[in-house]
């Protein structure tokens, strides 16, 4: 009878808990990494509201796992009836722009596009080509500008430039335009230009030029 109890006692609440997964009726709590959820996201999430912990569960693993703007999360129930969702989210890193339409993509430091916008205060790289969809990768060219774009923008705090006739251009204060190549090694051009430019403010010439070129072996000052 002894025996009998005990192993009651370890069942029954193992038992109580599997069961209640079907009768709970819980509330969706998300968060991410930046606070709260992205509304696109939340939009998707708070549908399961008021749905069984299991349903809820399993509705919000199947939202999250085709969401591209999820590198990863978790779920933890929490008495009484929250089911908390913690995201990490993917962060675009520049914004490309349809020079004939005017819309935007938002991409992530890989190159994936992450969703369509009709603006942003991201750095925008201005192109002369269709934009591609949502979940598509935009070609290694294209990845090099945006290694670029970010770059100068984060030396110079240069929002906008353009991809025309095989060359990125950016327009440095001073109304000096740079003019990169697509190919190489993004890290030396960057560090080229801080050299150069930091050299022509530092010695009162920036007026005495309008062009870095960055396309040659030997930079070339017009």
């Amino acid at each position: 009878m002894k025996r009998i109890l005990i192993t009651a006692a370890i069942v029954l609440p193992i038992a109580a808990l599997v069961f209640s997964q079907f009768f709970i009726k819980v509330r969706i709590d998300c968060k991410s990494q930046y606070g709260d959820c992205p509304e696109q996201i939340s939009g998707k999430l708070n549908v399961f509201n008021g749905k069984s912990l299991f349903s809820a569960k399993r509705g919000v693993k199947k939202a999250l796992s085709s969401e591209l703007l999820i590198s990863d999360y978790s779920l933890q129930y929490k008495i009484p009836n929250i089911l908390r969702v913690e995201l990490l989210v993917k962060k675009a890193s520049v914004a490309f722009k349809d020079g004939k339409t005017g819309n935007f993509i938002l991409v992530d430091k890989e190159g994936v596009v992450l969703s369509k916008a009709q603006d942003s205060a991201l750095p925008v790289i201005t192109l002369e080509e269709e934009l591609p969809d949502t979940g598509q990768s935009i070609s290694q060219v294209n990845l090099f500008a945006l290694d670029l774009a970010v770059g100068t923008y984060q030396m110079y705090q240069i929002r906008e430039s353009e991809v025309r006739d095989g060359s990125l251009l950016v327009e440095l204060p001073g109304q000096i335009r740079v003019i990169f190549p697509l190919e190489g090694d993004s890290e030396i051009l960057l560090g080229s230009l801080r050299l150069i430019y930091s050299k022509l403010r530092e010695d009162g010439n920036l007026a005495g030029y309008s062009q870095i070129d960055l396309r040659y072996r030997n930079p070339v000052l017009r």
